[in-house]
């Protein structure tokens, strides 16, 4: 990734947890006009922007000018215990401290903006701020220009479907954080060049990133089915592949042998330092849809004996679990971990760690 110097914010779902408030205030609207009231999960499944095509459908029969009036009543009311999501505010303290360029583009209104900026305390972070951007995608451009920034130093982190889209209009690298409004599966079907569950992922992110060159398709990554002394296999979710289990590894950086990036990953990624390791097979993955984004890796796949049971997951893992052969055939894995199991359980002599 190449270096970035300019951050471009989303405010709601990706700086502050107001979804009650925005959903509370927009049954209110519902009730005005007689129309039921949505539940959270059908608010999230139904809710997009731009917001006027969101109603358009809803509720033809409203104008927006009838629309804004009840919605900014509602809401008016509704905002005072908005809180900052957390790691948001540690996030500005890291932006600030390595003089990265700070901007908001966001739909929330003029009067609500300034009202929550400040009572957070938040709003001198931010170099230029764009609010009321019904449709984001006519207003990044306009920033872009006015700051003079380089798309290719530029990050746009949201939490919608359409902030990933106004990325890709802008030609900025596009972040999706799992803290808002939009699903993982919602977020996945625009393709997002990258994807945290929040944005203290983030920031460990461009921490380690900052200074690296971007990946060269196909991308070499290593991976282990690791094994402990009782003959128990760890398996790790992540969100990164839908949730689904598979076996920790990552990307092998340059001039870095395999076996010494699965050692660094697995070390990295779990805690965990192996003793032997041993080849498996190489798999080509092009364009699974279980993976977050669109990608095409060449997989090397090892085991690895480990003497340790203590894991310590870093932040790309949600879960783990030590289990032995049937507890893994009741997983839901990822299908090149499938791959790979179903090809070990066939050749049993991979299991014998002389």
């Amino acid at each position: 990734m190449k270096t970035m110097k300019n951050i471009i914010l989303d405010w709601s779902g990706t700086l502050v947890d107001d979804f009650k408030p925005v959903l509370e205030a927009t049954n209110e609207i519902f009730k005005q006009y007689g129309k039921p009231a949505m539940s959270e999960s059908e608010f999230r499944e139904k809710f997009f922007l731009p917001f006027p095509d969101f109603y358009k459908i809803y509720l033809p029969e409203a104008t927006m000018v009838e629309l804004e009036h009840h919605y900014h009543t509602s809401f008016k009311l509704l905002q005072e215990n908005i809180a900052l999501l957390p790691h948001a505010l540690d996030f500005l303290n890291y932006c600030r401290e390595k003089n990265l360029q700070l901007f908001i583009l966001s739909t929330i209104h003029q009067e609500h903006w300034a009202v929550q900026s400040v009572r957070l305390g938040i709003h001198h972070f931010f170099k230029g701020v764009y609010v009321q951007a019904l449709d984001k995608r006519k207003r990044i451009l306009h920033l872009l220009a006015e700051h003079d920034l380089d798309p290719h130093e530029t990050l746009f982190v949201g939490d919608m479907m359409h902030d990933i889209e106004t990325a890709k209009y802008g030609g900025v690298t596009g972040c999706a954080v799992l803290t808002g409004y939009d699903s993982l599966e919602k977020l996945k079907s625009v393709n997002p060049d990258l994807m945290f569950r929040h944005i203290g992922h983030l920031k460990n992110y461009l921490e380690r990133h900052q200074t690296e060159t971007a990946a060269v398709f196909p991308i070499a990554t290593v991976g282990a089915l690791i094994v402990n002394a009782e003959g128990k296999f760890l398996m790790v979710k992540t969100h990164k592949w839908s949730h689904k289990w598979g076996i920790p590894g990552g990307k092998i950086k340059y001039e870095e042998s395999s076996e010494a990036a699965l050692e660094r990953e697995i070390l990295e990624e779990t805690g965990l330092r192996v003793k032997k390791i041993r080849f498996a097979m190489v798999q080509d993955c092009i364009g699974s849809t279980e993976f977050y984004k669109k990608a095409h890796f060449l997989l090397l796949n090892y085991i690895a004996w480990t003497d340790d049971f203590k894991v310590t997951l870093n932040d790309e893992a949600e879960e783990e679990r030590w289990v032995d052969w049937q507890a893994l055939a009741e997983l839901d894995l990822n299908l090149p971990t499938q791959i790979l199991v179903d090809y070990v359980k066939a050749q049993p002599a991979l299991l014998n760690r002389d």
